[in-house]
């Protein structure tokens, strides 16, 4: 999901529930620590080819729970329970039942929009970040990395991100993002499948009979 909810729908993927616990203070020695915990975060997204992900979303359009599925080659689907999704890398159909209608669009990069898959394996991007504490998430420990745009490359229109990194598998347990199409949005991650094979079907949609279909892919 363009995260219009494409806004997640952003995207990715949530939520999110009260900390029974403060953050902890961060000591200055902890500061170096946030570059390797990065580095392990980056190299392992971007060894990562597919991934099916249960999420929360709260902010953004709504709340919202939802499944994401992705691959290489900007392929994803989005299910939610509204609205869904699918992109094979070059088409994006967003189908809403309520209104029985499929509109079909280019896919497209580098417009400001975001997909999922950005939400939930872009970060940190080349943002600065900042080891801000840790707590527990998931009934996981967790530390907390605040992300602000530098010199580099902006994610989207995203102006600040924090990551909460799951200490023992350094993936995301959640992402809080903010910016102009987004407002305030928080991605928890209820449970996720990383690696594997996905059909190559679940990336195309053929639109159900009796809806009306708006093709500005052309």
């Amino acid at each position: 999901m363009h995260i219009q909810p494409r806004k997640i729908a952003t995207v990715l993927l949530l939520v999110t529930v009260a900390f029974n616990t403060g953050l902890a203070r961060v000591r200055p020695h902890q500061t170096a620590d946030v570059k390797q915990i990065v580095q392990k975060v980056k190299s392992l997204y971007a060894s990562t080819s597919s991934a099916e992900i249960r999420f929360e979303q709260t902010g953004g359009t709504g709340n919202a729970s939802g499944t994401l599925m992705y691959q290489g080659g900007d392929r994803y689907r989005l299910d939610l329970p509204k609205q869904t999704i699918v992109s094979d890398g070059a088409k994006v159909w967003t189908y809403t039942p309520e209104k029985k209608q499929v509109v079909i669009s280019r896919a497209s990069k580098g417009t400001g929009r975001l997909t999922p898959e950005d939400i939930l394996t872009a970060f940190p991007g080349d943002y600065a970040t900042d080891l801000a504490g840790e707590t527990k998430l998931n009934g996981r420990p967790v530390w907390i990395v605040r992300c602000t745009p530098g010199a580099g490359r902006k994610i989207g229109d995203v102006t600040k991100a924090t990551l909460y990194i799951d200490k023992s598998t350094y993936r995301f347990q959640q992402v809080d993002i903010e910016g102009p199409s987004v407002g305030s949005l928080k991605l928890r991650i209820l449970s996720a499948r990383y690696g594997g094979s996905i059909p190559a079907s679940t990336f195309t949609f053929n639109p159900p009979s009796g809806v009306r279909v708006v093709d500005l892919s052309k």
